[in-house]
């Protein structure tokens, strides 16, 4: 086993975590026979904190197949993937018969939510920053015209989704962030 299958299987648990907490979230709404109240809001969310920790999952291996095995090395990526966890944690209420609707729930705990998923994309850029600078000297167009516009463009979305007030705001805020994920990573 190599140093990057090492660590991977270790950062891989912890986003896998991720994963597994929504699928908790959303599986105590469908034993409770309550997947209706599931709304677009919290629905679309759930769906946006899946697609970040994937697209998180195959940036590493653009971007972290170097990573020494040290705190200092290891720091960014794991703090990345507990960031992604609380986030996926929170996602849900832990029991819905606590609250007769998500909406309210999903009021209450979107900017804590969004501003996890915002620091863990800030720290992603990070780690990435390898990648981005061998963009940059190789083709400095894709560089300038790709790859800052649409990281401006994702971390602009984050901010509306956090100040967005209101249900039309919101469920734009989240479709806007869920398709700037899924569609460069759909073929990557």
């Amino acid at each position: 086993m190599d140093r990057f299958a090492f660590f991977f299987g270790f950062y891989g648990l912890i986003l896998g975590l991720a994963v597994a907490e929504l699928l908790n979230g959303l599986g105590a709404l469908a034993r409770a026979g309550e997947l209706r109240r599931l709304g677009a809001q919290t629905g679309l969310l759930a769906l946006f904190v899946l697609l970040v920790v994937c697209a998180t999952w195959i940036d590493a291996w653009d971007s972290l197949r170097t990573v020494p095995l040290s705190f200092a090395g290891l720091w960014a990526p794991i703090l990345i993937a507990i960031l992604y966890y609380l986030a996926a944690t929170v996602t849900f209420p832990k029991d819905p018969a606590d609250w007769k609707q998500l909406d309210a729930y999903f009021a209450k705990r979107k900017r804590f939510v969004a501003v996890l998923l915002l620091a863990a994309e800030f720290l992603v850029n990070f780690t990435y920053r390898g990648v981005l600078m061998a963009t940059l000297h190789a083709d400095p167009d894709k560089f300038w015209h790709w790859s800052v516009p649409y990281n401006l463009a994702i971390k602009l979305a984050f901010l509306f989704l956090i100040f967005a007030k209101g249900r039309p705001a919101n469920i734009a805020a989240l479709v806007a962030l869920n398709l700037l994920f899924l569609v460069p990573y759909w073929f990557h």
